[in-house]
């Protein structure tokens, strides 16, 4: 089984021998990991990769991801995938296809409401919140409707009323002396809102990744317009794992006590609430700690961890691109 490697201390070096990738803080070995292990590598802020690994990487087909300290994509370091023509001509055909498009985009959209409202009704087994019940039920009204709509449009309308919905029972989840009154990013201004911010970023990043090494373009999307501006598939593809992966890990690191909100920079000259290196640690570690969690998958037999899930459900998604299979079937948490 391969892990990704986060590499979150500045002034850091990536260096080579003998098939290990070593991490160097000034002549200090910090860590040392065989390359087969590595599925992808995520640094923070400042780091010199040496030319032995850039080279390796490459060859390896290993994925470099490059982030601000606090979070915020840059860019990625990545050899050429191997083109898969018939699946590439595919997702072009399909894309002109409206009734494809459009029954994709209503399986997206219910998987991402449904595992929204799995969560609150999960978290509110304890609490018994009755505005939270509200939401939960206002929340099956929009995945029905969302079922029913006629257009990716009215569709992306549903979507859009089911997730606000959805963020004000998730608000009613946080407890002091966090608080979260809505979503807001780009930038995030407030502790809660950081952490999602950075959460939907690792796991945006993983998705890229899983797209384009099954020859897969990422820019061809269905509830998402197919853009040159950013991943559109990528994006569809990211919408069921939101409240599984991302939501519950910060409710719970917040809750517990995981974090404190000294563990946050002030919030700067825009508003931007940033998580400071020293917590960063914490939120990785509870990340990659749900990555490796076993879960029950709707079309797997026996239990399989997140990482493996996320692989299932790119791979569900060509089988609908070949006709193996007439629509897509999100991954839907049981309640």
């Amino acid at each position: 089984m391969t892990i990704p490697l986060y590499i979150t201390e500045q002034g850091t070096y990536l260096s080579l021998k003998q098939k290990q990738l070593q991490v160097w803080k000034g002549d200090r070995l910090k860590v040392s990991v065989p390359l087969q292990r590595l599925s992808h590598i995520v640094i923070f802020g400042r780091c010199t990769l040496s030319h032995g690994v850039v080279n390796v990487v490459l060859k390896q087909q290993i994925p470099v991801m490059f982030l601000t300290q606090s979070g915020r994509y840059c860019g990625r370091l990545a050899a050429e995938g191997t083109a898969e023509i018939d699946r590439l001509v595919a997702q072009v055909d399909r894309g002109r296809d409206r009734e494809f498009v459009l029954a994709q985009a209503q399986q997206i959209v219910y998987g991402k409401l449904h595992n929204c409202r799995v969560l609150l009704q999960r978290l509110n087994r304890s609490r018994r919140d009755e505005e939270i019940r509200a939401c939960i039920a206002t929340l099956k009204t929009w995945l029905d409707r969302a079922l029913e709509s006629p257009t990716v449009e009215g569709l992306l309308g549903c979507e859009g009323q089911g997730t606000r919905v959805y963020f004000q029972g998730l608000g009613r989840c946080i407890q002091p002396p966090f608080t979260f009154d809505g979503r807001t990013r780009r930038p995030p201004t407030d502790p809660v809102n950081s952490l999602l911010s950075l959460g939907y970023t690792l796991l945006y990043q993983t998705l890229f990744s899983l797209v384009c090494a099954v020859g897969l373009h990422p820019h061809f999307g269905n509830l998402h317009v197919p853009s040159s501006r950013y991943a559109s598939l990528v994006s569809d593809l990211v919408e069921e794992f939101r409240a599984p992966l991302v939501d519950s890990v910060v409710v719970s690191l917040v809750n517990r006590g995981g974090l404190q909100l000294d563990d946050f920079y002030p919030a700067d000259i825009r508003g931007a609430v940033y998580l400071r290196p020293t917590a960063l640690k914490s939120f990785l570690k509870d990340w990659q700690e749900r990555l490796q969690t076993p879960v029950s998958h709707p079309q797997v037999s026996e239990q399989i961890l997140y990482v493996r899930v996320l692989e299932i459900q790119v791979w569900e998604y060509v089988a609908c691109l070949v006709e193996d299979r007439s629509i897509y079937r999100p991954f839907c948490w049981k309640v």
